[in-house]
C-alpha cells in the first residue's frame, strides 16, 4: 500500500495525541489480509476528555454524526460522514467490546511514509472478531490465523 485511505484523519488523531486503535476491515488489511474496507473504524479511550476531543477534531475535519451527539448516551457506536465527500465514513465505539486500555498497551504500530498507524493487536483483533461472529468475521479470523500459524488444526 503506498498510499492510505483516511491518511489525513490518522494524521489529525495522531496531532491530536489522541488513543485510538484501528480495528475493523482496515486493521484487517493492515495485519495482512487485502479485502475492500469503506469505512474506518476505530476504538478510542472512551473518557469524557478524549472522546470531546475525538468529536471536536472529527467536526474540524468536516465530519458529521450521523447520530445528534446528546443523544448517543446509549448508542454503542457513533457514525460519522465527510460532508464534502460521503463515502467517507469513521465508526467509533461508545462501548468498547474489550479493554481499551490493555488493547492500545499491545497495539501494533504501522508505517506509511511519516504517518504512523496505531492498530489494535493481532490477538485483540481476532478476539473482537470472534465476539462480533458474523460470516464476513469467520471469514478474516480463518485466514489471518492461517498467514500467521496459529490455525486449529
Amino acid at each position: 500500500m503506498s498510499e492510505l485511505l483516511y491518511e489525513e484523519e490518522l494524521k489529525a488523531l495522531n496531532r491530536c495525541k489522541l488513543k485510538y486503535l484501528v480495528i475493523g476491515g482496515f486493521a484487517v488489511n493492515l495485519h495482512g489480509l487485502y479485502r475492500l474496507t469503506r469505512d474506518l473504524d476505530l476504538m478510542i479511550d472512551i473518557s469524557e476528555d478524549n472522546l470531546e476531543k475525538f468529536i471536536n477534531l472529527m467536526k474540524k475535519l468536516g465530519y458529521a454524526s450521523t447520530v445528534a451527539i446528546e443523544k448517543s448516551k446509549n448508542t454503542a457506536a457513533l457514525s460519522f460522514r465527510l460532508d464534502k465527500d460521503d463515502y467517507k465514513q469513521i465508526d467509533v465505539f461508545l462501548k468498547n467490546p474489550i479493554n481499551f486500555l490493555r488493547a492500545y498497551k499491545r497495539r501494533k504500530l504501522f508505517k506509511f511514509g511519516k504517518t504512523s498507524v496505531a492498530c489494535v493487536g493481532l490477538k485483540d483483533l481476532l478476539a473482537m472478531k470472534e465476539l462480533a461472529g458474523r460470516d464476513r468475521d469467520w471469514i478474516d479470523i480463518g485466514y489471518l490465523r492461517k498467514k500467521y500459524g496459529m490455525d486449529k488444526s
